[in-house]
């Protein structure tokens, strides 16, 4: 006993311990990925340089963003990239950050610091980009017309108070949390070409690969280690266990195609190459 107090053997559980080795133990994965980029001395753009992964998609990770994220198996790969980079386990980041995503709407929760900077933005999702600008569009088209009747301005009726329901459900509709497949097949396929596309392995998984056509050009069990490329546009992906793939973008390591025990279908290899090739 010192000082008057009893000690009862425990410890208080918000306790935070320092000292050589010792880690803060509240920080969240965000946070514990800007404390290492800090420590090592790297503002976003250079951590953005070296890891060849987007400042913006950095900035988003270290603040619990995934608003400003692409699709989940991207970020999960930039994640690991990320945390790799600046000397943390990556697959323990990797569980921390899915740990502390929403379990009803997979999202992750912002921080403070994130929301504020987001709430003055506009929205940055296309289709509610669209959405705003068709009603925008509509508003304009309709005072055209209401002027072109009544020969001028001064005897318009009031413009509608609201938009219209559909509008209203659209827009609602393009808030809801959207799956990975969905991500990547409402994806413009442009013009880009895929110029070699490298699935491996990670663990025994089995794999489909289809032609523009659909005609099957592969499908059969992969080996831990085991590779398969693909150079040709229009190919479609069927992983069973989205987790157990690897992909590589002209040789850049764009993460696993998706979370582990997950089945994709379909996945369109040319899109997956075009949302990482867009300009930033």
């Amino acid at each position: 006993m010192s000082g008057g107090m009893m000690s009862t053997g425990f410890v208080p559980v918000d306790a935070v311990f320092s000292g050589d080795g010792a880690e803060t133990i509240h920080m969240s994965a965000g946070e514990r990925l800007r404390d290492a980029r800090q420590r090592a001395g790297y503002s976003l753009s250079e951590a953005a340089s070296r890891t060849r992964v987007r400042q913006d998609y950095l900035e988003a990770l270290e603040d619990m963003d995934p608003r400003g994220l692409p699709a989940r198996a991207y970020a999960i790969g930039y994640l690991r990239t990320y945390a790799t980079f600046l000397g943390l386990d990556g697959y323990v980041i990797v569980e921390q950050f899915k740990r502390e995503v929403d379990t009803e709407t997979g999202r992750a929760q912002p921080t403070a610091a994130a929301r504020i900077r987001r709430e003055i933005k506009l929205p940055r999702g296309i289709v509610g980009a669209v959405l705003v600008l068709a009603s925008l569009t509509a508003v304009a088209f309709w005072y055209a017309d209401q002027a072109g009747q009544s020969g001028g301005l001064s005897n318009l009726p009031s413009p509608p108070d609201a938009a219209p329901e559909w509008a209203r459900a659209d827009f609602n509709a393009a808030l809801e949390p959207v799956t990975v497949e969905e991500i990547w097949n409402g994806l413009p396929l442009g013009e880009t070409q895929v110029s070699s596309v490298l699935m491996r392995a990670l663990a025994p998984t089995w794999i489909e690969v289809r032609d523009a056509s659909g005609r099957v050009l592969f499908a059969r069990e992969l080996a831990a280690g085991e590779t398969y490329a693909a150079n040709e546009n229009g190919l479609t992906v069927t992983a069973r266990d989205a987790g157990a793939i690897e992909v590589e973008l002209d040789g850049m390591n764009m993460g696993v195609l998706g979370e582990t025990g997950i089945t994709l279908e379909n996945i369109s290899l040319t899109q997956l190459a075009q949302a990482e090739t867009e300009p930033q």
